[in-house]
């Protein structure tokens, strides 16, 4: 898997021209304005039409038998599996920081990309997701509903609710570090010299996020706007940090790819 190598020397930062700069935020604003429109359009979704949440966890559960897919052995172990997963890629980010501090590169990357790349971490799945929404929320899970069993009520998505005390359904975690890991293996996987290897690396991590979100909405743990605005709201930081990696200069942060491209822009 060859990389990418990076134009100029180890202490120069290639020349990009103004007008690529531009482009790169144009890019990037017109993929924030439209991850602004499809959250505002799946609120109005799932405020208008409620029953979408319990008719979808109700495909892989019931008030008699539960969610027999949690007690499955070889789902728990994926569980695991991925969990594992999308927290190494963190830690690893985490490193490629630390060594940047002591002027060392991880992989040969810039720094500012695992500066991104925990940026990510730990504002949407830390911060915002568990920090913030997860602790005051108040959302049921869906196991814990009078529809499948359980004994608490079923609340609206972004209805603050009293329905849970503390690490509540509104929004995943899981979904949010799944999300974390395929925005992070796709600027990962775009200084990769090879396609093959680029997209196959990439569908791989994206199969992985998407499969370990659902299957939160399979376990009973969460609904399924639970997963869908986790991802929405981590794209949306994601997208909002990448901003600071593009500077109306000259010169731009990050190591030059192959084309010229300045290397985290590469993922604008």
């Amino acid at each position: 898997m060859p990389m990418s190598k990076p134009r100029g020397s180890e202490h120069t930062r290639p020349y990009v021209p103004p007008s690529v700069v531009e482009q790169i935020r144009e890019r990037r604003r017109h993929a924030l304005n439209w991850l602004l429109l499809l959250t505002l359009a799946c609120q109005a979704l799932f405020a208008s039409m409620p029953w979408i949440d319990p008719w979808v966890s109700g495909i892989f559960g019931s008030a008699e038998q539960g969610f027999p897919i949690a007690q499955g052995t070889g789902f728990l172990i994926y569980r695991e599996f991925l969990n594992h997963l999308f927290t190494a890629l963190g830690l690893l980010a985490l490193f490629g920081v630390l060594l940047a501090a002591i002027g060392r590169k991880l992989f040969a990357l810039p720094q500012q990309v695992w500066v991104f790349i925990v940026g990510v971490y730990l504002l949407g799945p830390a911060v915002l997701v568990n920090g913030i929404l997860k602790a005051n929320w108040g959302r049921a899970r869906p196991v814990h509903t009078v529809e499948f069993g359980g004994d608490r009520l079923f609340s609206p998505p972004f209805e603050i609710a009293s329905q849970c005390v503390s690490n509540c359904s509104f929004v995943s975690g899981e979904a949010a570090a799944a999300t974390a890991f395929a925005i992070s293996a796709f600027v990962l996987t775009r200084f990769l010299a090879s396609r093959v290897w680029r997209n196959g690396l990439f569908g791989a991590a994206l199969s992985f996020a998407v499969s370990g979100a659902l299957l939160r909405v399979a376990f009973g743990r969460h609904f399924l706007s639970d997963v869908i605005f986790s991802a929405l709201f981590v794209s949306l930081i994601a997208v909002a940090l990448s901003f600071i990696f593009v500077r109306r200069k000259d010169r731009v942060t990050g190591d030059a790819s192959r084309n010229g491209s300045p290397g985290l822009q590469r993922a604008g």
